[in-house]
């Protein structure tokens, strides 16, 4: 390979479809059919196709920043019209909302883990795992670590076969006729809906790494994380009874607690574990995307630097809650602000490209009058 072919190497479709998906907030899924059910009554799970829809117009903004913009990033989009010191105050707004939240999805799963498997194990030696493991990735850039989400996540997906074995206890009779009767908060059960979805904001830092049609892949994975969410939680309605799904912290726990394999005793702890994967990766896209954008506030830093900060910040701030309840506070509060920056960002650069539009057209009559 001669040098410099690396920076002209660009993401296969495939890639991005499976980076998309893996990098969603799959944590969700373990307490999506109870938030469903809490917050829109029966027949919830309906809602998550409905939040979909929301997604794929948040998505059609983000290709339509790409098309307009013409594959430049959205530093260089943004600061062709408005001064870069303007806009790090915003920056470094994204920047700690993307740590903070990587860092609280993976102390939420360390929480959980410790608290059905490991309960005398110290926190400290899982979050210095996870961190080992974001370091070695990021050092590697984006190619590296999409090729490795390639590669965990066929060890997440055979999990769903185990959902087989629960067929036979399903039973249609466990629906109502009756569609989000008992609901409590359509609006809060939508943000936690969302934060299911999150991290298709993050590919709006895929722009020069992406071939020209690459947009389809976002939707491709978005819709496999829709199908993922759909199969499971459709599952709980049909295996509990509608209280049962109400009442319990993580349905998804003893849907395979109730799995029934010869060659396999306990489902439950193994799907849980391998599901590592899932979150080491949307751990390491956030704080990829935090790099990314220190990167652009000072480009004479080594990235290597960059990358220690990060992590370290993560680090200390993964060891701050104390309990399940504060890292689910937390969590909450940031999935929010990430929801405002998946929307607010995309609308903001597209109001920039279009003052740029009316700019060039102007200089265009100009000239052409003259």
């Amino acid at each position: 390979m001669k040098a410099g072919d690396h920076l002209k190497e660009r993401l296969h479709p495939f890639q991005l479809s499976i980076l998309l998906y893996s990098i969603q907030n799959g944590l969700v899924v373990y307490t999506l059919p109870r938030v469903t059910a809490q917050y829109f009554g029966t027949n919830g799970w309906l809602s998550i196709i409905f939040i979909f829809i929301l997604v794929n117009i948040n998505i059609l903004l983000i290709a339509t920043i790409y098309k307009l913009g013409k594959g430049r990033s959205i530093f260089e989009i943004i600061e062709a019209t408005i001064p870069k010191w303007v806009m790090i105050p915003i920056y470094l707004f994204i920047i700690c909302v993307w740590i903070g939240l990587a860092s609280m999805i993976m102390r939420e799963y360390i929480f959980i883990m410790k608290i059905f498997f490991y309960p005398a194990l110290p926190a400290v030696y899982f979050v210095i795992f996870f961190t080992l493991l974001g370091f070695q990735l990021l050092t590697g850039g984006i190619h590296h670590i999409t090729k490795a989400f390639v590669v965990l996540i066929c060890f997440v997906m055979p999990m769903l076969a185990l959902l087989l074995y629960l067929i036979s206890e399903f039973e249609f009779d466990r629906f109502t006729s009756f569609y989000f009767k008992g609901g409590t908060d359509y609006f809060e059960g939508s943000l936690r809906v969302y934060s299911a979805y999150l991290g298709i904001e993050v590919s709006m830092l895929l722009f020069p790494v992406v071939d020209k049609k690459w947009t389809k892949s976002l939707f491709i994975g978005n819709f496999f994380s829709l199908f993922i969410y759909l199969i499971v939680t459709f599952m709980c309605f049909g295996f509990f009874s509608f209280d049962q799904v109400l009442n319990d912290l993580y349905p998804i726990m003893t849907l395979f607690e109730y799995t029934e394999v010869s060659f396999l005793s306990r489902a439950e702890n193994l799907c849980f574990c391998v599901f590592a994967f899932k979150i080491l990766a949307t751990t390491v896209i956030y704080y990829w995307g935090a790099q990314k954008t220190l990167e652009n506030i000072a480009g004479k830093v080594k990235p290597g630097l960059w990358i220690i900060l990060i992590l370290a910040t993560g680090f200390v701030l993964a060891l701050i809650p104390g309990s399940v309840a504060h890292v689910e506070k937390w969590s909450n509060w940031l999935s929010n602000c990430a929801i405002l920056i998946a929307w607010a960002l995309p609308i903001f650069v597209l109001g920039v490209l279009f003052i740029q539009m009316l700019r060039n057209q102007m200089l265009r009559e100009t000239d052409y009058a003259k």
